[in-house]
């Protein structure tokens, strides 16, 4: 059991840490260096692409405070002038230079009492660097806030960079997970490094992942392998995979995982030329969001390994089942239950959630006391969550 979490303990420290983000952190250096020619600037983009952490390393590097706020805390003109501008205006405790960090701006909205007027003005006034995050910066109610800050754009993280990553922490945490596992993490993420470290957290507190039973997909699964390896090419698997009640991506794995069970030598090689054509258009599907290509992925997973063999095949093939897959759906039920507590606990105390989740490992051992539970209205899976989660801690030993 690890004892906090592994996206807070592995948060990269200095820029040299931060991967895939070179341009960004470029532009970063380039807006401290001309401050105060602009007074801000908003780190903008995906989920999970190190936009908070890209402000923590550069307080590392400038050897500064760094003051996180969160735009959720404040959304009137009082509540801005009341927290912020004492921010920007005092020195340091410690005699540092300082950074201000407002994370998840997209929280404001026009109709909040005068907040983003308000930040537009004390941007104006503020003696320090003030480093915004954003997931979309083009919303039409940050017009004016763009002309004001130097915007640096941070890319979805590719699932190499992701795997890497991975590999990097299971090897210092000492998991035995092989590359297959923390390859199908690192492509389920999207880009996302702090969903793929959450999910290969989750991991480590599972136990008995292969017991979990979906036997009507897994029943469904066979039958469409079955199919698509033992048929001749018609025009009824054009219409499989959508007449198919399951996840594409997950389907996708299992076909990869049986192909060599089938098809052997050229055939072999030709079913593999149609999984990795399926796998391009998955890939612009995603990149573009042109949904229309899905058939074009439809037809190769189907219709196209289908034709890959020279005559039908017959008799009765016992098929893998992918392990990794049911991890990660484990992974994201708990993750989800997670994220649910940790949202009643942050509109309990009025905080946001991403504060909440910060500190969840500490607010679990709050949060089993019953009475704070019915007060916060807890269900009783989450109740048992937070029982097992803390059973399992170094932290109850400890207090014990």
């Amino acid at each position: 059991m690890v004892s906090q979490p592994l996206c807070e303990k592995y948060r990269p420290k200095r820029f040299a840490e931060i991967l895939g983000q070179d341009l960004a952190i470029e532009k970063l250096k380039t807006f401290v260096k001309r401050f105060p020619a602009k007074k801000a600037a908003i780190l903008y983009g995906p989920a999970g692409s190190g936009k908070t952490s890209l402000a923590y390393a550069l307080a590392n590097e400038l050897n500064a405070e760094l003051l996180e706020l969160n735009a959720s805390d404040f959304r009137d003109k009082q509540s801005f002038d009341r927290i912020v501008r004492p921010a920007i205006q005092q020195a340091s405790l410690f005699g540092k230079n300082k950074i201000i960090l407002i994370d998840e701006i997209d929280g404001l909205t026009a109709q909040d009492r005068g907040g983003l007027a308000e930040l537009l003005s004390l941007i104006e006034k503020t003696n320090y660097p003030i480093l915004l995050t954003a997931n979309d910066v083009w919303d039409r109610k940050f017009n004016l806030l763009r002309k004001k800050a130097e915007l640096i754009e941070l890319k979805p993280l590719g699932y190499r960079t992701i795997f890497r990553l991975l590999k990097y922490i299971a090897s210092k945490e000492g998991i035995k997970a092989n590359d297959d596992i923390l390859k199908a993490i690192a492509i389920k993420a999207r880009g996302d490094a702090r969903a793929a470290i959450n999910d290969l957290q989750s991991i480590l507190e599972t136990t008995a992942v292969e017991d979990i039973a979906e036997r009507d997909k897994q029943e469904q699964v066979f039958n469409i392998l079955r199919q698509i390896f033992h048929s001749k090419p018609n025009n009824y698997l054009l219409r499989l995979m959508e007449t198919a009640d399951i996840n594409l991506d997950e389907l996708f794995l299992w076909i990869e995982e049986n192909i060599p069970t089938e098809y052997e030598g050229e055939e072999l090689a030709k079913a593999f030329e149609m999984l990795s054509k399926a796998d391009i258009f998955r890939g612009r599907i995603i990149r573009w969001q042109y949904w229309r290509f899905m058939v074009y992925e439809n037809i190769f997973l189907s219709y196209g390994i289908a034709a890959a063999k020279t005559r039908a095949k017959h008799g009765f093939t016992a098929y893998k089942r992918p392990t990794r897959i049911l991890k990660i759906w484990l992974a994201n039920q708990k993750n989800a239950v997670r994220k649910s507590i940790a949202s009643k606990y942050a509109a309990y105390c009025h905080i946001s959630t991403k504060k909440a989740l910060r500190d969840f490992y500490l607010i679990a051992f709050i949060l089993t006391n019953k009475e704070i539970a019915e007060k916060l209205g807890l269900e009783e899976n989450e109740q048992e969550f937070l029982r097992e989660l803390v059973k399992k801690s170094p932290k109850s030993k400890i207090t014990k």
